[in-house]
């Protein structure tokens, strides 16, 4: 029987050893049985007279194993550096054995094992072309499926989604304390389906959490959403089921809830430690996001993780988990598969030896253009589409097109200077990364022209938005050491032809009369006598045209602030500005209100100020406007004095930059950290903890915060420590030249910050 209909997803049978392919049509999504796909792994070893080994007894020697099903003798590039393929064996296993097989030949073998990391399921995906969300077409026989083929293309733009069935759980906890328990009780349960509530709560909690599973059957959803629920919210239920023997079941197959307890781990991103927990709860035949840490949902639809997995080719359960960069890796995974190109078990792609004074010179990074602090008026914002990933494109930066020779077999036909820097790129071939970014970055211009044109532009902005994250990125992950496509010199070069073209567009910007205010990596702000549409549109042309990189306008500015350092007051910090729009809207960056170590209060103490700034339509009336800022800020510091604030608005939040017991100095993190420890929480470095501050300036350091799990009805805030932030939050809004008495009405002298302080 042929059949048509969209994939949503795919799992192992471990049982019986085979794919579970899910399918919808006609409005249901069922399961069916797939057999005749078996994984690969790829073996390469250099045989001769020393080793010992031939080529018949390697391969008899490899198919001793039980769990491999066939092994054929191929050709591969080896290495992502190899001009010529080399004879490789592709081994093939079981779907429920890869990993086991990869592990145990790499043991007796003495060998690395490549592709490995491509899972079962993102390989099927990348053999047959197909993803998860995309049309397809299958003959069956029962519930067997005997081939299967995709009618969708990943490289399409404007294309079909599936209908599918979405609910939301959130459970909310009896309980009087400040931070609820495991052992308190359910109150009810709220459902979120079709724009409406469902709120579940019988006569007691064991029923409760029966009706949840009736609901879950009825509804029979695709797709259950829910804030902490790897974390949290499953193993909470969980707990609760278990105390009345229930067995609560989310999966389409009736396989029970159960909540994995992955490995803990804690690594830098980024430039700060990150931590993972480890934690999923994963379910078969229906797709779990939690969206408190999947950077590719949105609130209002699954549009941006239906992107990531046709990019991808992993699962969206996978794909609604991965950091940025694991999609990154997997893009370049899927071309390097389709490149013959195999995927080393580890990054072997070490930097080239340089003298002192050659790192001095290329490890420069991206040209930024220092600020004076000040209040600027009509200023422009332009900056570059994906500067970054298109350098990498156009110039074909990739780890295998680095060249350090000094001579060329190819007279330099082929050759692509680097700017500054003692190596070329070769252009002979095309470079892997390269190729990799360049489908992302027609896809997103192709959804930003969607979104300009009006059509569906809710839905495109959510996939522009995967494709921005996985851009943003991708420089980065072109130095990281642990890439296995990268590498340092690839690096370097993006940022040497970025100092480039930032240098030409101040060439362009001098010869049209305009003046720089500030510029960083790919966006300047420039300001001159003839801000017009036209002059600023002729400015964009000539610089995209110079560079080859497309430069857009991106709005002007009534007035623009670039504050002071706090520790340097003649010295503006580079990433801290804000300013008002003419059409009134306000766009700030690196201040308070952008800050996630913000308390809500805080936050809203500096947004209410600097709306009271944006009435001010020019300089002179932002100066003007600075005391009724303070008057603000004063408002808010006479609240939290008559304990008019909700406590709730005054947790603060902090990343641990190191385990509990690493810590010496006595920083808010350390003392949360060690309270948390002391009631048994498994604390780790790059964790987030929440507290309050309650007697900061305290000489016994354990009384100067509170974990938010310590919190009681009886802990009371230290008002003086959360007026400072109010005042810190008003400072980093003024340049220091403008927080001075001239700057007020006489009969608010007294109210000055500097006489505050």
């Amino acid at each position: 029987m042929k059949d048509k209909g969209w994939l949503l997803d795919a799992t192992i049978d471990y049982e019986n050893r085979e794919l579970i392919l899910w399918i919808k049509k006609d409005g249901r999504t069922k399961g069916y049985s797939y057999n005749k796909f078996y994984p690969s792994i790829f073996i390469h070893k250099e045989l001769d007279r020393d080793t010992g080994w031939t080529w018949n007894r390697f391969i008899q020697s490899v198919k001793e194993h039980p769990k491999i099903v066939n092994v054929e003798r191929e050709k591969k590039y080896v290495s992502i550096y190899d001009r010529e393929k080399s004879p490789v064996i592709r081994i093939y296993t079981t779907v429920d054995s890869q990993r086991e097989v990869a592990r145990d030949l790499e043991d007796r073998l003495h060998t690395p094992v490549y592709h490995a990391d491509i899972s079962p399921i993102q390989q099927f995906f990348i053999e047959n072309e197909m993803f998860p969300f995309g049309r397809i077409e299958f003959e069956r026989i029962g519930n067997k499926i005997t081939s299967i083929t995709s009618l969708d293309d990943r490289e399409a733009i404007e294309y079909e989604l599936p209908d599918l069935e979405e609910i939301g759980i959130e459970v909310l906890i009896q309980t009087e304390a400040f931070f609820p328990q495991d052992s308190d009780p359910i109150h009810n349960i709220v459902l979120f389906h079709k724009g409406r509530k469902i709120r579940i709560r019988e006569e007691n909690e064991e029923k409760t959490l029966c009706k949840l599973q009736e609901y879950i059957d009825s509804i029979d959803p695709d797709v259950i959403v829910t804030q902490g629920g790897d974390n949290q919210l499953f193993r909470y239920l969980f707990l609760r089921a278990k105390k009345y023997d229930i067995e609560l079941s989310f999966s389409r197959d009736r396989t029970r809830l159960t909540v994995q307890e992955g490995s803990p781990g804690s690594y830098w991103q980024y430039n700060q430690i990150v931590f993972r927990s480890g934690n999923q709860v994963t379910f078969r035949g229906r797709i779990h996001i939690d969206n408190s840490g999947s950077p590719y949902y949105s609130p209002s639809g699954i549009e941006g993780v239906i992107e990531g997995c046709r990019l991808a080719f992993a699962p969206p359960q996978r794909v609604s988990r991965m950091t940025i960069g694991a999609v990154n890796a997997a893009v370049q995974f899927y071309n390097a598969y389709k490149m013959d190109i195999l995927i080393p078990p580890i990054k072997k792609n070490p930097e080239y030896l340089k003298s002192a004074s050659e790192i001095a010179n290329i490890d420069r990074g991206g040209l930024i253009f220092q600020p004076r602090p000040d209040i600027y008026e009509n200023v422009v914002e332009c900056d570059f589409a994906s500067m970054y990933p298109t350098l990498m494109v156009t110039r074909n930066i990739s780890p295998e097109t680095i060249c350090i020779r000094t001579d060329c077999p190819y007279d330099y036909r082929h050759c692509i200077d680097v700017p500054e820097l003692q190596f070329r790129i070769c252009g002979r071939k095309r470079g892997l990364v390269a190729e990799s970014l360049e489908l992302i970055i027609r896809k997103r211009d192709g959804f930003k022209k969607l979104i300009s044109d009006g059509q569906m532009a809710s839905k495109y902005k959510k996939m522009q938005n995967t494709l921005k994250g996985i851009l943003v990125s991708c420089f980065g992950y072109l130095g990281f050491r642990n890439a296995r496509f990268g590498r340092v010199e690839a690096h370097t070069a993006v940022t040497a032809f970025a100092r480039e073209v930032l240098l030409k567009t101040r060439e362009i910007a001098e010869e049209m009369n305009l003046e720089i205010v500030h510029g960083i990596v790919d966006s300047i702000w420039i300001r001159g006598k003839d801000i017009s549409h036209d002059h600023i549109q002729e400015f964009c042309n000539r610089v995209s045209e110079r560079v080859d990189i497309k430069m857009s306008m991106k709005g002007v500015y009534q007035w623009l602030v670039i504050p002071s350092s706090r520790t340097h007051p003649a010295i503006a910090p580079l990433n801290r500005y804000y300013g008002v729009f003419i059409n009134g809207s306000i766009k700030t960056r690196g201040i308070e209100t952008r800050r996630r170590d913000t308390c809500l209060y805080v936050g809203d103490c500096q947004k209410e100020m600097i709306r009271t700034l944006a009435r001010g339509k020019s300089k002179q009336e932002f100066i003007r406007r600075i005391i009724k800022a303070y008057q603000v800020c004063q408002q808010y510091i006479e609240r939290l004095q008559a304990g008019d604030v909700d406590i709730r608005d005054l947790v603060l939040h902090s990343r641990l930059t190191r385990d509990p017991d690493q810590y010496r100095a006595t920083s808010r993190s350390a003392l949360v950290a060690k309270q948390l420890v002391k009631i048994g929480r498994d604390i780790h470095a790059g964790q987030k903890v929440r507290y309050l501050m309650t007697e900061a300036d305290s000489e016994t350091p354990i009384r100067r915060v509170c974990a938010l799990e310590l919190v009681k009805e009886s802990t009371r805030y230290d008002v003086e420590a959360y007026s400072r932030l109010c005042i810190r939050a008003f400072e980093n809004l003024i340049p220091a030249q403008y927080l001075d008495k001239k700057c007020y009405d006489q009969d608010y002298e007294e109210m000055l910050l500097t006489d505050f302080c």
